[in-house]
């Protein structure tokens, strides 16, 4: 089960949880042609991104407006007991997701391929 602060998403499935590495590197040469390598420990920045088939639009709704209302503040995110401290990832486009069905007038009642982007702090 997957809880995003107080929202349920008993659904969605953690897409980029493995292949994870939590070093950095950066390699540079010196004037001389020898090669510099720096490698460290990540502190943050984690991506994590949910997914989900579809769900009701009051789900995809409550996402949303979570995602519009909360900037740079910080939330929990409980993946299978792991907790995990994220912000919105609004580098590209936070939350996703498209009607099962266009209707002209009215609102639809499942949104499919839900995808939401956080990032650890």
């Amino acid at each position: 089960m997957i809880t995003l602060d107080t929202i349920e998403l008993a659904h969605f499935i953690w897409l980029n949880r493995f292949g994870y590495t939590p070093f950095i590197s950066n390699a540079e040469f010196a004037l001389n042609g020898a090669q510099h390598i720096e490698v460290a420990r990540k502190q943050a920045g984690r991506p994590i991104t949910l997914y989900s088939d579809g769900e009701a639009l009051a789900v995809f709704t409550a996402l949303e407006n979570h995602a519009n209302s909360q900037g740079a503040t910080r939330f929990e995110v409980n993946i299978n007991g792991k907790v995990f401290m994220v912000v919105w990832d609004y580098r590209d486009q936070a939350i996703s997701g498209s009607p099962a069905v266009n209707y002209s007038d009215e609102d639809p009642e499942q949104i499919e391929a839900i995808t939401l982007k956080l990032i650890t702090v």
